[in-house]
């Protein structure tokens, strides 16, 4: 057994699934609990859930009933009532409310990863949709290497994709719109002679960039032109979900194929950024 297998709890170690759950009973007695162990006013903190999610939870002894409380709220309040109590911790010094804000977070990013719910939670609060470990590996990669701020408006585009994904229900057609247009907006950047993000002008403007950034590597430019390839079956396939003007709007996409497309373009993303700022090396 590994050193990092030791002292887990057996379910930890052998019942996790594959598939992340969409919501769960021990995470919402766990979250109730982790409430119940705030120092803070709770009866404050109920008061503000229902005025900021129009929810009714009644008159009750706040510290005994938080574990009832959210065994009854719907799932999006449960999920809201994190970003409620953490904007609720106020009245401290700002180094305490950062310390107890702290503290909140990571009890319940703990509770998400061991209860295997499909959920992360950002730096402020806010509770955002994922997939998988590998999904979220993708998108905060992805982000990183468009750090610089020539690709600020990329990066926009391509979180505005996941934004799309934290709706009830996820919005996959919109989500796979953006990351069209963040791949679109990185394409530009690169070739601003370009007439439009096509399959015709990546072959046109990308493939002879690739052919001379690898030309003395065999095995490497004949990859490089499968994956000019995979970026223009990609575009295709983006466009049966473009609106065109006159056309009737497309249905939603099942969510599977949303989050695959959107998955394959933190790849191309990244591939692009890596290629762009080897030309400018260049």
């Amino acid at each position: 057994m590994s050193d990092a297998a030791e002292g887990k709890r057996f379910s930890q170690l052998y019942l996790r699934s594959q598939e992340l759950l969409p919501d769960s009973q021990r995470m919402r007695n766990r979250l109730a609990i982790a409430i119940t162990e705030l120092d803070e006013d709770l009866l404050r903190l109920g008061k503000r859930i229902e005025k900021e999610h129009g929810v009714l939870i009644g008159e009750c002894r706040y510290d005994f009933k938080w574990p009832p409380i959210l065994k009854k709220l719907e799932l999006r309040d449960v999920l809201d009532a994190i970003t409620t109590i953490y904007n609720t911790i106020t009245h401290h010094s700002e180094l305490e409310k950062a310390k107890r804000r702290g503290r909140f977070l990571m009890s319940c990013r703990r509770i998400f990863a061991e209860e295997q719910v499909r959920y992360r939670i950002d730096d402020r609060g806010g509770v955002h949709f994922t997939v998988d470990q590998q999904f979220e590996s993708t998108r905060v990669s992805t982000i990183a290497s468009l750090s610089s701020n020539r690709y600020n408006g990329v990066r926009s585009l391509y979180e505005d994709a996941f934004v799309a994904l934290d709706r009830t229900p996820p919005d996959g057609k919109a989500a796979l719109r953006s990351a069209f247009f963040a791949a679109e907006s990185l394409f530009r950047l690169m070739f601003p002679a370009a007439h439009q993000f096509s399959a015709g002008e990546v072959q046109k403007h990308l493939e002879p960039l690739v052919n001379r950034l690898y030309a003395d590597e065999k095995p490497a430019i004949y990859l490089a032109q499968k994956l000019v390839a995979s970026l223009r079956d990609w575009i295709d396939g983006a466009h049966f979900y473009r609106h065109e003007p006159g056309a009737e709007e497309p249905a939603q996409p099942p969510l599977e194929l949303a989050i695959y497309m959107l998955s394959e373009a933190g790849g191309h993303l990244r591939w692009l950024a890596k290629l762009d700022a080897i030309r400018g090396q260049g």
